[in-house]
């Protein structure tokens, strides 16, 4: 076993930890990305369910989501998600039933900008 190696896995980078109810393997997560992967209605694209299932791939990684609108009158970036609407509401839950096979937790950035 080579030194670097030793040095990695007693690393508590790769060392379990919890966070709140939510067991983690490791504590590398995935930080909010805002990838502007929506329609016209700011539902999320079902590309956006397939990147998150692959970064959901690893068991017990902590998936931060993009900043996500609360309110239609939340925000003017066209093509960012929202989650008021009932249309949003599910492709967001296809989205949580993506990585949910592999054991990963996921939590939603949401954002009202004020101003």
């Amino acid at each position: 076993m080579s030194p670097s190696y030793k040095a990695m896995s007693s690393s508590k980078l790769f060392q379990p930890l919890k966070v709140g109810d939510s067991p983690l393997k490791h504590r590398v997560a995935l930080a909010p990305l805002t990838r502007f992967r929506a329609n016209e209605k700011h539902v999320p694209l079902p590309i956006v369910k397939e990147m998150y299932a692959q970064r959901a791939s690893t068991a017990g990684t902590l998936l931060i989501t993009e900043a996500t609108f609360i309110d239609a009158r939340a925000g003017g970036y066209p093509r960012a998600p929202g989650i008021w609407s009932d249309e949003q509401i599910a492709a967001w839950n296809e989205v949580t039933s993506a990585r949910a096979p592999s054991g990963s937790d996921a939590g939603r950035m949401r954002i009202h900008p004020l101003g």
